[in-house]
Order: structure tokens, then sequence, then C-alpha cells
């Protein structure tokens, strides 16, 4: 089983919004949870408020392995 990192944005002017997230392009995949964990941390921590309010979360899940 694989995992990736579940993100959302809602608030601000554009709505909300939520996919895996991408690289280049490509579903950021990971072999661990704690690998997707790690990273996902990595991108709250690093997250600043934007100018309309837009809020942002990121959440370890394990991928489906149809979408592969």
């Amino acid at each position: 089983m694989k995992y990736g990192v579940w993100a959302k944005v809602w608030g601000g002017i554009t709505g909300s919004r939520a996919a895996w997230l991408k690289s280049h392009g490509e579903i950021k995949l990971f072999e661990t949870r704690e690998d997707a964990e790690t990273e996902a941390a990595r991108l709250i921590s690093t997250s600043k408020p934007t100018p309309y309010g837009a809020q942002f979360s990121y959440e370890a899940r394990p991928f489906p392995e149809e979408v592969e």
C-alpha cells in the first residue's frame, strides 16, 4: 500500500476544493504512512496566511490502488 497527502483549501474568494498533492503534475506518493505524515506536517508548518483568508490543510491518507 502507498500513501499520499490529501490537500484541502477553503475560504477566501475561491471557495473550497481538495485533491491529492502533486509534484510536477504527478500525484506524489510515499512508501510509508510516516513519510506521508512528515510531508503533511512540513506543508502545515510552512503554510502562510493569504491576503484573502484562505486556509489550507494537509492529511496523510492511504492511496486507493484503483487510482494508480
